[in-house]
């Protein structure tokens, strides 16, 4: 069963408390690691189901490296317990090295290939 979308992520206005007054982004800071990766996962979830609502493609641009690993691991978690699809998902790293080949255990393809896609 999917959760219930949080409002923890919603969007506000950099800048609007003393603590915060010189920031120029947005910023969430969550109790751990594992709460931000759940979270994040959670709002690239209810974008993928949104867009699919509406028939329409959802575009991500995705990571590699050590950062969103947990937030991979869970969106694998969604797909195979709560039957996330990612039918009408369209990804694109948002780099890779060249003329390295996919098969490369250091290319991006073989990262994203190893820590998600395979597992969707």
């Amino acid at each position: 069963m999917a959760k219930t979308p949080t409002t923890e992520l919603t969007y506000k206005a950099p800048g609007t408390h003393e603590e915060n007054r010189y920031e120029k982004l947005h910023n969430v800071i969550v109790s751990s690691a594992a709460k931000g990766s759940e979270l994040i996962a959670q709002e690239i979830a209810d974008i993928i189901r949104a867009k699919q609502a509406k028939g329409k493609n959802c575009v991500l641009g995705l990571a590699t490296g050590s950062s969103p690993l947990s937030v991979y691991a869970e969106l694998v978690r969604m797909h195979k317990e709560e039957g996330l699809s990612f039918q009408n998902v369209v990804s694109f790293n948002l780099d890779e090295y060249w003329p390295m080949g996919k098969e490369n255990l250091q290319s991006y393809h073989y990262f994203m290939h190893e820590n998600l896609f395979d597992h969707i």
